[in-house]
């Protein structure tokens, strides 16, 4: 009978991609998981997540958001097609070296508006400054409401979403207050979109838990996907299309 890891392994590779414990029980059950208890998703998560904690980098896994996992690629049985894949992606499709970083700042941001207004319980709308100069990349607005969310956006690109996430932002631009936010995405070259994750973090959060760099003139946001439970920004990361809720809730806070 296989175990609970055993199954979740063989799932993630089929899926070749990050999948919510919720996700990898339902499929383990439709194997033949058998379970004595009456929440398998708890155990399933608790399962993988005390393998990583107990075997670390020797781990078939690899805690890539909350509740969420994928192989890890450093284990010795997992270096495999989808590495081999990326790398061709990578050679048949990198991007242009003439795009400038306004351009992929632009691309970066019109993609979260879509993602605001694409996904969420309720309707939002999405409005770009004529001028950034503010700190203010998008202005969010509950529908038939007055209620607004200001959006500071950096982003990144690249081939490995995975790797360290660091970024700056002046402090002039940040606001103490929560009807404003960051957002840090990833834009995945070989994909050609931005990676199933990102971060979105209520700007007073934000000043509180940033390093303050050049006296406190600017503030640094690192953070990892490999080691999640060590990592202060943890919380702070959701599923892209979790985007818009997020801004729902926080702007009860306001």
């Amino acid at each position: 009978m296989k175990t609970f890891k055993d199954l979740a392994f063989e799932i993630l590779k089929q899926a070749g991609k990050p999948l919510h414990t919720k996700e990898i029980t339902k499929r383990a059950l439709q194997m033949g998981l058998v379970t004595e208890g009456k929440t398998p998703e708890a155990t399933m998560n608790a399962q993988l997540i005390l393998d990583i904690n107990r075997l670390g980098e020797k781990s078939r896994f690899i805690k890539v958001g909350p509740s969420t996992f994928d192989i890890n690629p450093d284990y010795k049985e997992t270096i495999n097609k989808k590495a081999q894949k990326t790398t061709k992606q990578e050679q048949q499709f990198s991007i242009s070296l003439n795009v400038s970083t306004k351009q992929k700042g632009d691309i970066a941001e019109a993609r979260i508006a879509e993602l605001v207004t694409l996904y969420g319980e309720t309707s939002l709308s999405c409005y770009k400054p004529i001028s950034d100069d503010e700190g203010i990349d998008l202005i969010v607005k509950k529908k038939d409401s007055l209620k607004t969310m200001y959006l500071q956006i950096k982003s990144r690109f690249g081939d490995n979403p995975k790797s360290i996430y660091t970024a700056t932002v002046k402090a002039q631009t940040v606001f103490d207050h929560y009807s404003m936010a960051l957002v840090f995405c990833f834009f995945d070259t070989c994909e050609g979109d931005l990676w199933d994750y990102l971060w979105f973090v209520p700007a007073p959060d934000f000043i509180k838990l940033a390093n303050k760099l050049e006296g406190g003139k600017r503030l640094g946001f690192v953070a990892g996907t490999g080691k999640k439970d060590s990592n202060k920004w943890d919380e702070y990361l959701i599923d892209k299309r979790e985007l818009a809720d997020a801004i729902l809730k926080q702007m009860k806070r306001v």
